[in-house]
């Protein structure tokens, strides 16, 4: 994942249970937080280790997390919430290139996470792509950015009123979280 090595642990334990972090993020946020100063026994242990797997250092990691504070074992509805949050304000401070970002918010949309109702943009009961995310106008950016030929003005263009989308998303529906369903939240 792009931003690992960035991340408060509210934000690793989100892209954590969606299993978009692998051992070498563990290692890059457990000395990142280490040293920004965190006291945390687990931090230090996987900090120190030459070679983190998630096999062998996930229940340490997640132990960690819980230790700053975070909540590891979060629903994976709320999880993609925090998740594209994330990835939204990145892209709005620039820590993120917005084709970057636009892309791992559009690999959760494929995932299937429906965050709210549809809103029947289209007016015949169809929903658009994205608009259970909020990120219809992101998508259609999203694949102008990708298209090969694209020109060079354009494409400059399109990844400012990218980030430019990527703000007013951030504003309508990730400042405040909706209700989670509890009674998705597992712990597979």
């Amino acid at each position: 994942m792009r931003l690992a090595g960035a991340l408060t642990p509210a934000q690793a334990a989100a892209f954590w249970r969606l299993g978009l972090l692998n051992g070498d993020d563990i290692s890059r946020l457990a000395m990142t937080w280490l040293e920004a100063g965190s006291a945390s026994v687990n931090v230090a242990v996987l900090a120190s280790e030459p070679r983190t797997t998630l096999w062998e250092h996930g229940a340490l990691f997640e132990a960690a997390l819980a230790e700053l504070g975070a909540e590891p074992m979060m629903g994976k509805q709320q999880a993609a919430w925090h998740t594209i949050r994330s990835l939204l304000g990145a892209i709005v401070v620039g820590d993120l290139d917005p084709l970057d970002g636009a892309h791992d918010i559009i690999d959760l949309q494929r995932a299937g996470f429906g965050l709210f109702p549809p809103r029947n943009l289209a007016g015949d009961g169809r929903p658009y792509a994205g608009e259970e995310l909020g990120i219809e106008r992101l998508l259609g950016l999203y694949y102008e950015l990708d298209d090969i030929d694209l020109p060079e003005k354009r494409a400059v263009e399109a990844k400012r009123e990218l980030r430019e989308e990527a703000g007013r998303v951030l504003e309508q529906y990730y400042t405040n979280p909706p209700s989670f369903d509890e009674g998705e939240r597992s712990h597979d």
